[in-house]
């Protein structure tokens, strides 16, 4: 199968002898076919500008006509670029929202785009058609192989309830994509000089004329002197290369899908209150670049004058390069060793370096995708970083100086590094111009918030997302947005324990998306519970219509109702399991968090049998939600207050007397006893909290002394698992978040020993994760990607320390 793929790539390899000379050697007949190709790329790029401004089924209907007319012009030149714009848009939406239907449809897209982009490589060669003065004909078409390859490949690993068999195929699929980058990403390294002077000479002849010959190789633009200058040929060819450059331009200052005027302001209250003024440093923010406002500054000039060809294949190659590292980098390490055999491996600051590259310099599809890459990466559902690792002093509020990434077009591998050593100071910076270019998709809204959460301002984010639904004006058209941003507000509102409003905001996502509508009915009766056991508590108060005895009896039916409910829309579970798909045209496969919900709740019907005449509701041990709340990261984003709450509530089940418990013998909220599997998941996550109180000590001591010695009888690397929990993703998560106590404390003297110490002692913890997380278990890829994070995180801590 190796040799098959082997094959492949070297068919789609550069020619390595292939001269500069030769890509000058358009013939008259070809000018038109570059010309129309071009102007399919412009055309391509204006479409998937309009899927960023939340108008797909413009982009959609500006590719259909496009498509439709050079069919009916009679003309055998294909246009492989349309398939792959169709399926980067496709692909936005089925990851926006993980339904497998639109997934499907992606795929299927992506399949269709990787066969149209050999076909017009191939013919590209056949004719000698030369786009780029740099990089031989078809080349273009490498790179679209390359994408949808590459993307296809993610939507194989994203399926979350993909088989070894599939996930087998989205490897192989990956590796194609990575043989055929690899090769374009050397060419395009070797080619730097040759790129760099061209664009010099461009720039100079471009200078009093409106029109260059930077997008049709071979072709001199006529001076006003000459005399072919007034020639119908070369009159239709300028013509045809103004247009062109007019349609680049639009792209580049923002107007080829809203019409922005020149020096305007972003929209009302955007990114009021994210922390974006360095003089909260008291220094200054340096830049190396000019700003963009000016549209005939340096940085625009470069932009206008690289050609729309070799733009995509930069950008292209930079950005799918930079995903494939990435991705490669947070496979888990038993497959990646086998990968590593057969030269296939990836590295996480190269390939964030890239993204950062293309976000920050690219005006196209390709920088903004990879804004969205970083996004996810930092502050997405997963936290792939974790902002405990850091280095003393290094903290985002010791930075004295912040670059201004936001009008920059190049940027020095020196300020790359700068960049990733505090990211969260820079995303919002580049989220601002995005949400400036496209002003009408919530989905850069929904990213604005999670900036916001992370920065500790979650009662900000919802309101800001609350404003915008309640807005009658406020239009979302990709239901995939919406139903993101619906869940992040969800999220978000349970972390600020505003359970009600969570509750509200789970159900009716299950209208409008079919990711997994057990889960949401779960999460929906999970924070009704902890509405009920505030209210008990006395941590919220009743509506003033209703008596305390009245509130708590509305929220336990309707706990009662939505947990049995939760269960009837998990595939294959209860009556008529057979015919169920698990939503709109859901899979009939179980979803890890379908595992994990009924898991969950045969573990409470369980209690029944204990304590027959106890409510259902007083059946449940230790916060439920508050379990859910750690996998989306909750405890890194509370406010102290929040945390506060946190720790009382997850106090509620706690043994009488015993350590951060509400329960004394004078005073129970608890109906049943607390049983050991339910105090350990409940010391796991009250230890996070009081780190994230500041506490390190004293949640390291409940690790310590409650978590460490059930799970662990012997020392690593011959230690075995105590005994079986039924949280089996409790084993690798708690000795990851002691990694991560290591680390923290240990490292707060910042001599060079006491942080080789650190280092080497949270490394020995992921160790053991990795070892304990080995396996397929629910929530397995989840748990085995963070693991995997950390490690790669604490090896670039060592050499930076030159450990």
């Amino acid at each position: 199968m190796l040799k098959g793929l082997r094959k492949r790539a070297s068919i789609l390899s550069l020619t390595s002898n292939y001269s500069q000379s030769s890509t000058n050697s358009n013939g008259e007949t070809n000018f038109d076919r570059v010309l129309n190709q071009v102007h399919d790329f412009e055309i391509a790029l204006q479409a998937m500008d309009y899927l960023l401004d939340d108008r797909t089924q413009e982009g959609t209907k500006l590719l259909k006509d496009e498509a439709n007319a050079r069919q009916e012009s009679g003309s055998d030149q294909p246009a492989g670029i349309f398939p792959l714009a169709l399926g980067v848009m496709e692909f936005i939406e089925a990851t926006l929202g993980f339904e497998p239907e639109v997934m499907d449809k992606a795929m299927k897209t992506l399949n269709e785009a990787e066969a149209a982009s050999l076909a017009n490589s191939k013919y590209n060669v056949k004719y000698n058609m030369a786009t780029s003065c740099i990089y031989p004909p078809g080349t273009e078409f490498q790179v679209t192989y390359a994408e949808s390859t590459l993307l296809n490949a993610l939507l194989m690993l994203l399926k979350e309830n993909n088989g070894m068999v599939e996930g087998a195929k989205a490897l192989f699929k990956l590796r194609r994509a990575y043989q055929t980058l690899d090769s374009i990403y050397k060419k395009i390294k070797d080619s730097e000089g040759v790129f760099n002077k061209n664009l010099a000479r461009v720039k100079k002849e471009s200078i009093g004329r409106s029109v260059s010959s930077v997008d049709l190789p071979g072709f001199e633009v006529p001076s006003a002197t000459s005399s072919s200058a007034s020639l119908p040929e070369d009159l239709r060819l300028m013509k045809n290369l103004e247009k062109v450059y007019q349609m680049r331009k639009s792209r580049v200052e923002g107007t080829n899908i809203n019409q922005i005027p020149e020096n305007t302001i972003a929209p009302p209250n955007l990114f009021e209150g994210l922390d974006l003024d360095s003089t909260r440093t008291g220094e200054s923010i340096t830049s190396s670049v000019g700003s963009t406002g000016n549209n005939n500054s340096p940085s625009a000039d470069n932009h206008l004058h690289v050609s729309t060809v070799d733009e995509f294949i930069h950008s292209g190659v930079q950005l799918c390069f930079g995903i494939l590292q990435v991705v490669l980098s947070l496979i888990p390490p038993t497959i990646g060793k086998v990968l590593s055999i057969v030269g296939f491996r990836g590295d996480r600051e190269t390939g964030l370096k890239m993204l950062w590259r293309t976000a920050i310099t690219s005006r196209n599809i390709h920088g903004d995708l990879a804004l969205l890459c970083l996004l996810v990466f930092y502050d997405g559902p997963v936290q792939f970083v974790d902002v405990g690792f850091q280095l003393p002093g290094h903290e985002d509020s010791n930075v004295k100086h912040v670059l201004n990434i936001e009008s920059k077009t190049t940027i020095s591998e020196q300020d790359l590094s700068k960049v990733l050593q505090n990211p969260n100071l820079y995303t919002p910076q580049l989220l601002k111009k995005v949400r400036h270019l496209f002003p009408h998709n919530a989905l850069w809204l929904s990213q604005e918030g999670r900036i916001l959460a992370s920065q500790g301002q979650l009662h900000r984010a919802t309101a800001m997302m609350q404003e915008f639904t309640d807005d009658e004006s406020s239009i979302i058209n990709m239901q995939q947005v919406e139903a993101l941003m619906i869940f992040d507000r969800a999220m978000l509102y349970s972390f600020q324990h505003d359970y009600v409003k969570a509750a509200r905001d789970f159900i009716y996502l299950i209208d409008i998306n079919s990711w997994s509508k057990g889960v949401y009915l779960y999460m929906a009766a999970a924070c009704y519970l902890e509405h009920y056991r505030a209210l008990k508590m006395g941590l919220v108060q009743p509506d003033d219509t209703s008596s305390l005895e009245e509130e708590l009896a509305k929220y336990e039916k309707l706990a009662f109702k939505y947990f049995e409910l939760a269960p009837t829309y998990v595939p294959g579970h209860g009556i008529n399991a057979s015919q169920k798909k698990g939503g709109i045209g859901g899979s009939s496969k179980q979803m890890p968090f379908d595992k994990f919900l009924l898991r969950k709740m045969k573990h409470i019907e369980g209690q029944k049998s204990q304590y027959p005449n106890i409510a259902y509701v007083d059946l449940v041990g230790t916060s439920l939600i508050h379990e859910l709340v750690y996998f989306w990261n909750g405890y890194n984003r509370m406010d102290t207050e929040d945390l506060q709450i946190s720790l009382k509530l997850l106090g509620y089940s706690g043994a009488i007397d015993s350590e951060y418990s509400a329960n004394t013998k004078d005073h129970n909220y608890a109906k049943i006893n607390e049983i050991e599997d339910e105090a350990h998941i409940r010391f796991f996550l009250q230890a996070l909290v009081l780190r994230s109180l500041g506490e390190v000590e004293q949640g390291q001591t409940l690790i310590d002394t409650k978590l460490c010695p059930a799970i662990i009888v012997q020392d690593f690397p011959q230690f075995r698992f105590h005994k079986s929990i039924y949280s089996p993703y409790l084993y690798p998560t708690v000795m990851y978040e002691k990694a991560m106590f290591t680390w923290m404390l240990h490292s707060k003297v910042s001599d060079r020993a006491s942080l080789r110490l650190a280092v080497a002692e949270s490394k020995g913890w992921l160790k053991r994760a990795e070892h304990v997380g080995e396996g397929d278990y629910e929530l397995s890829n989840r748990t085995g990607m963070r693991i995997k994070a950390a490690g790669d995180r604490l090896d670039q801590l060592g050499k930076s320390i030159n450990i």
